[in-house]
């Protein structure tokens, strides 16, 4: 009895585990099961699935535990949520997903909402990547965020994102000083 219920199950799973091959030649049977399992559930859902697999497959090739992973892909599931919550249900998958990749580097959700208010509806994909982008190459979280509000409070576009770097973000932030006057020389 138990070996027919096991089959049954694992035939009910096949559809889950034939979703996507690269877990299926990555894990064992039983892993790729769980994976497939969250998976699923999140396109139930209506999230973006791609962030996902290739998350466990990065846990997969870093090493890491099947439980590891699994915690893994339900930190980014969650996140997942909260972007689309933040966003809205219409929120395309690419700016789903930077929002997620935002919100677990501990960008907080009221800038998500902040940025998207300040965008007047426009996307908030180059922004938020270019805050991450700033941010891992060494400018300064608050300073970076201003640079970055600034920027879409000026509707500015989607190319003007990219192409900040960290000393733009420095320059901002640093004063300018006018010219000393010459010092004192006497009258002339």
């Amino acid at each position: 009895m138990t070996s027919r219920l096991l089959l049954l199950l694992l035939c009910g799973a096949l559809p889950l585990l034939a979703q996507d091959p690269r877990l299926t030649s990555r894990f064992a049977a039983p892993v790729a099961l769980r994976l497939a399992a969250t998976i699923d559930s999140a396109e139930r859902e209506g999230l973006p699935t791609e962030p996902m697999v290739l998350r466990a497959l990065e846990g997969q090739a870093k090493g890491a535990t099947p439980d590891q992973i699994i915690a893994a892909l339900a930190r980014l599931g969650g996140a997942l949520r909260t972007a689309r919550t933040t966003l809205g249900p219409e929120a395309p998958a690419p700016e789903l997903t930077t929002a997620a990749a935002a919100l677990q580097a501990g960008v907080p959700q009221l800038r998500l909402s902040e940025l998207r208010q300040l965008r007047g509806g426009m996307p908030v994909t180059a922004p938020l990547g270019a805050y991450l982008d700033l941010i891992a190459r060494g400018a300064s979280a608050d300073g970076a965020w201003n640079r970055i509000s600034d920027l879409a409070r000026r509707r500015a576009s989607d190319a003007e994102f990219v192409r900040l770097t960290p000393t733009d973000v420095d320059r901002e932030a640093k004063p300018v000083r006018p010219p000393r006057p010459p010092a004192n020389q006497g009258p002339p």
